[in-house]
């Protein structure tokens, strides 16, 4: 699939199953991400890979971790990393200087974007998620990150379910306009 075709046509998939990506796809995966734009060249992203068994733990950490008030409340952080059989943790490590955080989470955003891409091209679906627990210091340290750190998503990638959603067209009128007018 060309670049632009896998742009224009990418979608999110809510619902993941086996396959996942295989050893050499997920290293073009995360090079696809290592492209993002970055400001001050600081490579300011961190991945933490979570397949297999480290879904069952992810779910358990965050359960573990959050000390949730309603079973539903637990069931569901239990059963979030099961929806994909793969998932990157897309982290900025924020590094001090004169490039603002925020630069540096949307470089790690960006990335994420770019790993999105990178799937869809290679026949694979993918739901950018994040949830309370991305905001959580608790977790952060769990996952042995620092406080500082932004835990900007957690990418979820495999194959869709179902045949892929439509895409929606829109008027590029209803978002751009030249300046001055």
């Amino acid at each position: 699939m060309d670049a632009l075709t896998a742009l224009q046509t990418r979608t999110a998939a809510p619902r993941l199953t086996e396959p996942a990506p295989d050893a050499g796809q997920l290293e073009q995966i995360l090079k696809a991400g290592l492209r993002a734009p970055d400001h001050g060249m600081l490579r300011p992203w961190k991945f933490l890979v979570v397949e297999g068994e480290g879904r069952q733990k992810l779910g358990q950490l965050l359960v573990d971790v959050t000390q949730p008030d309603s079973e539903e409340r637990r069931q569901k952080l239990l059963s979030t990393p099961l929806r994909a059989p793969l998932i990157i943790v897309a982290v900025a490590t924020i590094k001090e200087g004169k490039i603002r955080p925020s630069e540096q989470v949307c470089s790690t955003a960006a990335a994420i974007q770019n790993m999105s891409v990178a799937c869809h091209a290679l026949g694979f679906a993918s739901i950018w998620l994040t949830g309370q627990v991305a905001y959580d210091n608790r977790v952060k340290l769990a996952l042995g990150l620092r406080e500082t750190d932004e835990i900007v998503g957690f990418l979820h990638i495999g194959t869709a379910t179902f045949s892929e959603r439509p895409v929606p067209e829109h008027k590029l009128s209803d978002f751009v306009q030249r300046w001055p007018a």
